[in-house]
């Protein structure tokens, strides 16, 4: 952080100084003269630098004595500035929503250093917010029923279910969080996945109210057709779903593993290659992506199929297989 101090230097100044190596450098930096490695260049560079970081100094302290890593107060620094302190005294639960790698726990603890009451609002707003969050993470919800998220925040801040209730009411009022009746009354979302949500529903209702970008296929010819291709016989629900791919610009393929997916996507593509349509498949992770590549399938953007896992509670409980057309460009 220090202009003029590396690793090698940093060593030699703490054997030196030890704790007090930074008011040597601030208040006797002629000290620094006839350590190993360490002339008036490197002095005068020293002493400059440590200047240029005054702010961060202050900051730093500050956070370490209220038990912040090096490598966070250093983040925190880079994303408020000048203003870190007063931030971090005023709310340290920001520091959960706008850090990556500072956990709401951390931002907690860091919460009751300075002061914060468990019971204060602050606390409870950041509370409910970091179990949607977790929710999202680990689970995979977008939103959860309002009694679901009032009982995970109590287990979790260990404080009066009115005051959570209060505490959402406040987020809602403040455009930091949104209550629907979708998918079911008084779910609660954080914005940016109430909005995803809405914007994917929204653009794949206006994909499916069109035609797909190749001409009519028959099923009752086409199925039969890549069955005798592939030397393998669906069946009949593996066999509506190729049926309903032909004439569908949107279609999500869902089911436990095992179930046959893979295989009605390799015939939705092999009869959809036998018309010319140039395909481009993609998968989330490496080892599904081992199914979607063929050398036969070439990249071009006419239909998209990707397939991935779908978890809960942390452990794999079924996977799918989507399938978007996409306009001829």
């Amino acid at each position: 952080m220090v202009k003029g101090i590396g690793p090698f230097c940093a060593k030699i100044l703490v054997a030196a100084f030890g704790t007090e190596v930074f008011t040597v450098i601030e208040e006797q930096p002629e000290r620094l003269k006839g350590l190993r490695g360490i002339g008036p260049k490197r002095i005068k560079k020293i002493t400059s630098g440590w200047t240029d970081q005054r702010i961060i100094r202050e900051i730093m302290v500050f956070l370490h004595g209220h038990g912040v890593s090096t490598s966070k107060s250093v983040r925190i620094y880079k994303k408020y500035g000048k203003d870190a302190v007063k931030i971090v005294k005023e709310d340290p639960y920001r520091l959960a929503k706008d850090i990556r790698g500072i956990s709401f726990k951390s931002a907690d603890t860091i919460a009751q250093n300075i002061g914060i009451e468990p019971t204060s609002p602050i606390r409870a707003r950041a509370g409910v917010s970091f179990v949607l969050s977790e929710a999202s993470s680990n689970q995979g919800h977008c939103c959860l029923r309002r009694n679901m998220l009032v009982s995970q925040a109590c287990a979790l801040l260990n404080i009066p279910a009115s005051m959570i209730s209060d505490a959402i009411d406040h987020e809602i009022e403040g455009g930091e969080l949104i209550e629907d009746d979708f998918p079911k009354a008084e779910s609660i979302y954080l914005p940016h996945l109430y909005n995803a949500e809405k914007n994917i529903g929204c653009n794949l209702t206006a994909l499916s109210k069109s035609a797909p970008p190749w001409p009519h296929i028959d099923p009752q010819k086409a199925i039969p057709w890549v069955e005798r291709k592939l030397n393998l016989t669906l069946a009949p629900s593996q066999r509506e779903a190729v049926a309903a791919a032909l004439k569908s610009k949107v279609m999500v393929i869902t089911g436990g593993p095992g179930v046959g997916k893979t295989t009605i996507v390799k015939s939705i593509l092999t009869i959809l290659r036998a018309k010319g349509v140039n395909m481009m498949l993609c998968a989330p992770t490496g080892r599904q992506s081992v199914f979607l590549s063929p050398p036969a399938w070439k990249p071009k953007p006419f239909i998209v199929c990707w397939k991935w896992n779908t978890m809960q509670r942390g452990r794999q409980c079924s996977n799918a297989i989507g399938i978007i057309c996409l306009q001829n460009k």
